[in-house]
């Protein structure tokens, strides 16, 4: 019997009054929740919240939050098991998929308590040195953090339902904000159990965390000036979260996480069988594999020297076909399905966009049978499809590849002549992403990548024979770093260590004497 998932407004389990909405196990089609949308006004609930949800926090010292935010990882890290369990059942995940998101959601929290540490009782947090306002001058001023007096709405993806919610939730919470979630409605019932835990355990403090199921309704015609939204999904929707009328007219900050056509740029100096070449490949393998390939960070497009084409294609095809796909909950298999029937139409279109400028070199969009423990013809299943450009398609900016992003299992090869300025133009094509890797031994090729390719990213991971044995594959987002990219990547910023905390709080310029501010800020 499928269970229902209601909102959690005003403090309390709200049941709303829209038709049922229901969510399917993806590898078998099946039923496992329901959810009945909100359709009344929302003003009520996004005032209570931002008035006593920001009361509750602000009355705590950062110190305190951190605590709380400790003691949600230690609550979530207890309850793995069956958190994991909801994630195979609701969104597709093998085991070490569904151990991805809910580990680095854990993760999140547990650095931002760690920094907290730092910040003990103060009630800002302070940018820099004073400067003389002019010199010789006896005036200072001097920059400070505080607390936005709004409350920030995550409007969150389907792909990180533990991740991409409590993520974001630890940067507001520390920063003093309270967060209202809207999960994507597919994979909601792992976002909703984390919550469940949350409140039952009665770790948040009243108001400070706010769940809204389903539909956002009339959300966004009640967000005030001082609120935050920050959204994670497609460009499209990015775009009109940010044009609502209400967000212009209140100048709400907004913050986007959108499409992105993440790149792998191997240099020339590559070999086939160095230890180089052997990460690029296990890079490129996980990165089309790992959640199916439903990650904002997935490597979409692969620009490879054009000697290597062959001797890779060997290598990473014989890395996919060692790759078991089927039922998610046998550990055996390494890859599950995409998360819905949505998803699995939207990423055959893709594919069939893709192969007006490429080549399926690997995979077949249209089987549907021979998966691990899977009746044929169910779930959501799609192999990895490796497609590689046409003679001459790399360097085309109207390419499909370097406009569409499909969201799975699919990667381009892009044979390119292995000079930097052909490099450089290809990435920027793809109109700004989330991150992108170089290979490379070359230090002085490296050095002029890192000037060229840069401006086009939120990050960039660089990988040579020195570090291979170490190194992480590029699609893991990590609190210190930032995390966000300019143009079609939404042009966001987020985590980054402390400085996540800025979307979240209000710069201040604090002028006065040198002694007075020097008492003022505690210094």
């Amino acid at each position: 019997m499928p269970v229902q998932l209601d909102s959690y407004l005003q403090g309390s389990w709200t049941v709303g009054e829209g038709d049922p909405v229901t969510l399917i196990n993806p590898s078998t089609d099946a039923a496992v929740a329901t959810i009945r949308p909100i359709t009344r006004s929302l003003a009520e609930d996004v005032a209570w919240a931002r008035e006593v949800g920001g009361t509750s926090l602000r009355a705590m010292s950062f110190a305190e939050r951190g605590a709380m935010l400790q003691a949600m990882a230690k609550a979530m890290h207890e309850a793995r098991e069956a958190l994991i369990e909801v994630a195979i059942a609701n969104g597709g995940n093998t085991r070490g998929d569904a151990k991805f998101d809910i580990d680095g959601a854990t993760a999140v929290l547990s650095h931002y308590a760690y920094l907290a540490k730092d910040l003990g009782e103060k009630s800002w947090l302070i940018e820099g040195e004073a400067a003389e306002i002019f010199r010789g001058s006896k005036i200072r001023a001097e920059h400070i953090l505080v607390p936005r007096r709004g409350l920030t709405i995550h409007i969150n993806a389907f792909n990180f339902p533990a991740w991409g919610m409590i993520g974001k939730a630890a940067v507001a919470l520390l920063a003093g904000v309270p967060v209202l979630s809207k999960p994507a409605t597919s994979t909601a019932h792992l976002a909703h159990a984390i919550v469940a835990l949350l409140v039952e355990r009665k770790l948040l403090p009243e108001g400070a965390f706010s769940l809204l199921m389903g539909s956002a309704g009339d959300l966004l015609d009640h967000v005030g000036p001082q609120d935050v939204v920050a959204f994670t999904g497609s460009q499209g929707v990015g775009n009109k979260i940010k044009t609502h009328p209400a967000v212009i007219a209140q100048g709400a900050r907004v913050n986007l996480e959108t499409d992105s056509l993440n790149a792998a740029i191997i240099g020339p100096d590559v070999e086939a069988g160095t230890e180089l070449f052997d990460l690029a490949v296990r890079d490129l393998a996980v990165e089309i594999t790992q959640k199916a390939g439903q990650k904002c960070t997935a490597t979409r497009r692969a620009l490879v020297p054009e000697a290597l084409v062959e001797a890779l294609c060997e290598s990473l095809f014989d890395r996919l076909d060692r790759t078991k796909i089927g039922e998610p909950s046998d550990k055996a298999n390494r890859m599950g399905p995409l998360t819905s029937k949505a998803q699995h139409a939207d990423a055959l279109a893709g594919i069939e966009q893709l192969s007006a400028d490429a080549e399926i070199i690997r995979g077949n969009p249209a089987r549907r049978d021979g998966f691990e423990g899977v009746p044929a013809g169910s779930g959501c299943f799609l192999e990895p499809i490796v497609l590689q450009a046409k003679p001459g398609a790399a360097t085309n900016p109207a390419a499909a590849f370097h406009n569409h992003e499909v969201f799975g299992p699919v990667l381009t090869l892009l044979p390119y002549d292995g000079e930097l300025d052909t490099a450089a133009a290809i990435v920027a094509m793809g109109k700004g992403s989330l991150v992108s890797t170089v290979y490379t031994d070359d230090r002085t090729w490296l050095r002029r990548a890192v000037t060229e390719i840069g401006p086009h990213l939120g990050r960039i991971v660089i990988a040579n024979e020195k570090s291979a044995g170490a190194s992480m594959s590029p699609g893991c987002v990590f609190p210190v770093a930032n995390h966000g990219g300019p143009g079609r990547a939404g042009g966001g910023e987020e985590l980054g260590g402390l400085n996540g905390l800025g979307l979240y709080m209000q710069r201040v310029a604090v002028q006065g004497g040198a002694s007075q501010l020097a008492r003022l800020l505690g210094k």
